[in-house]
Protein backbone atom coordinates (compact mmCIF):
# COMPACT_ATOMS: atom_id res chain seq x y z
CA UNK A 1 0.00 0.00 0.00
CA UNK A 2 1.39 3.55 -0.94
CA UNK A 3 2.13 6.43 1.79
CA UNK A 4 -0.85 8.29 -0.56
CA UNK A 5 -3.52 5.28 -0.36
CA UNK A 6 -2.28 4.74 3.56
CA UNK A 7 -3.12 8.61 4.49
CA UNK A 8 -6.40 8.46 2.37
CA UNK A 9 -7.97 5.30 4.13
CA UNK A 10 -6.61 6.95 7.63
CA UNK A 11 -8.66 10.24 6.50
CA UNK A 12 -11.68 7.38 6.17
CA UNK A 13 -10.98 5.56 8.78
CA UNK A 14 -10.50 2.39 6.79
CA UNK A 15 -8.61 -1.19 7.74
CA UNK A 16 -7.45 -2.81 5.67
CA UNK A 17 -7.55 -6.81 6.08
CA UNK A 18 -4.49 -8.77 4.76
CA UNK A 19 -3.15 -12.57 4.90
CA UNK A 20 0.10 -14.00 4.70
CA UNK A 21 0.27 -16.20 2.09
CA UNK A 22 2.47 -19.44 1.99
CA UNK A 23 5.80 -17.65 0.93
CA UNK A 24 5.14 -14.95 3.83
CA UNK A 25 3.99 -12.25 1.25
CA UNK A 26 1.28 -9.45 2.50
CA UNK A 27 -1.98 -10.29 0.71
CA UNK A 28 -4.74 -7.44 0.88
CA UNK A 29 -7.99 -8.93 1.21
CA UNK A 30 -10.90 -6.93 1.76
CA UNK A 31 -11.18 -2.91 3.36
CA UNK A 32 -13.56 -2.50 6.45
CA UNK A 33 -14.59 1.29 7.24
CA UNK A 34 -13.94 1.97 11.16
CA UNK A 35 -11.79 -0.22 13.39
CA UNK A 36 -15.35 -1.43 15.56
CA UNK A 37 -16.06 -3.39 12.42
CA UNK A 38 -12.61 -4.58 11.15
CA UNK A 39 -12.53 -5.94 14.92
CA UNK A 40 -16.32 -8.20 14.11
CA UNK A 41 -14.80 -9.05 10.80
CA UNK A 42 -11.87 -10.71 12.01
CA UNK A 43 -13.64 -12.89 14.55
CA UNK A 44 -16.41 -13.51 12.13
CA UNK A 45 -12.89 -14.72 10.05
CA UNK A 46 -11.92 -16.81 12.47
CA UNK A 47 -15.42 -18.43 13.00
CA UNK A 48 -15.59 -19.51 9.44
CA UNK A 49 -11.64 -20.84 8.75
CA UNK A 50 -11.14 -22.37 12.37
CA UNK A 51 -10.56 -26.06 13.01
CA UNK A 52 -14.20 -26.67 13.31
CA UNK A 53 -15.96 -23.48 13.45
CA UNK A 54 -17.15 -22.27 16.46
CA UNK A 55 -15.99 -25.91 18.05
CA UNK A 56 -12.42 -24.61 17.96
CA UNK A 57 -10.76 -25.79 20.95
CA UNK A 58 -7.13 -24.55 19.65
CA UNK A 59 -4.68 -22.41 20.98
CA UNK A 60 -5.64 -18.76 19.78
CA UNK A 61 -2.77 -15.62 19.33
CA UNK A 62 -3.01 -12.36 19.15
CA UNK A 63 -0.24 -9.76 18.03
CA UNK A 64 -0.71 -5.98 18.08
CA UNK A 65 1.50 -2.81 17.15
CA UNK A 66 0.67 -0.03 19.33
CA UNK A 67 -2.90 -0.68 20.24
CA UNK A 68 -3.15 -3.43 22.84
CA UNK A 69 -6.96 -1.88 23.66
CA UNK A 70 -8.05 -3.43 19.87
CA UNK A 71 -6.30 -6.45 20.31
CA UNK A 72 -8.10 -6.94 23.77
CA UNK A 73 -11.51 -6.33 22.00
CA UNK A 74 -10.62 -9.00 19.22
CA UNK A 75 -9.62 -11.23 22.56
CA UNK A 76 -12.99 -10.82 24.65
CA UNK A 77 -15.43 -11.23 21.53
CA UNK A 78 -12.91 -14.90 20.68
CA UNK A 79 -13.46 -15.84 24.04
CA UNK A 80 -17.05 -15.18 24.13
CA UNK A 81 -17.58 -16.92 20.87
CA UNK A 82 -15.27 -19.98 21.33
CA UNK A 83 -16.30 -21.76 24.53
CA UNK A 84 -13.63 -24.82 23.38
CA UNK A 85 -11.07 -22.33 23.34
CA UNK A 86 -7.71 -24.22 24.82
CA UNK A 87 -7.14 -21.21 27.59
CA UNK A 88 -7.39 -17.91 27.33
CA UNK A 89 -6.68 -15.70 24.09
CA UNK A 90 -2.77 -14.89 24.45
CA UNK A 91 -1.61 -11.23 23.33
CA UNK A 92 1.97 -9.78 22.44
CA UNK A 93 3.30 -6.96 20.53
CA UNK A 94 4.49 -7.28 16.89
CA UNK A 95 7.98 -7.13 16.19
CA UNK A 96 10.30 -4.48 14.20
CA UNK A 97 10.40 -5.91 11.43
CA UNK A 98 6.40 -7.13 10.34
CA UNK A 99 5.50 -3.32 12.35
CA UNK A 100 7.45 -2.03 8.94
CA UNK A 101 5.46 -3.36 6.68
CA UNK A 102 1.77 -3.14 8.43
CA UNK A 103 2.44 0.25 10.76
CA UNK A 104 0.84 0.92 13.85
CA UNK A 105 -2.33 0.13 15.07
CA UNK A 106 -1.95 -3.48 13.40
CA UNK A 107 -3.81 -6.46 14.65
CA UNK A 108 -3.02 -10.16 13.62
CA UNK A 109 -4.52 -12.93 14.82
CA UNK A 110 -3.13 -16.52 14.70
CA UNK A 111 -4.95 -19.98 14.75
CA UNK A 112 -5.33 -23.44 13.55
CA UNK A 113 -7.14 -23.37 10.63
CA UNK A 114 -8.49 -24.29 6.81
CA UNK A 115 -6.10 -23.81 4.26
CA UNK A 116 -7.42 -20.78 2.28
CA UNK A 117 -6.42 -20.50 -1.90
CA UNK A 118 -5.12 -17.35 -2.43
Amino acid sequence: MSKTAGFVGGLLNICPMLNVNSEGKLIPRDKIRTKKKAIVDIVNRMEKYANDGLDYSGKCFISNAYCEEDAKAVAALIEERFPKLDGKVMISSIGTTIGSHTGPGTVALFFWGSKREL
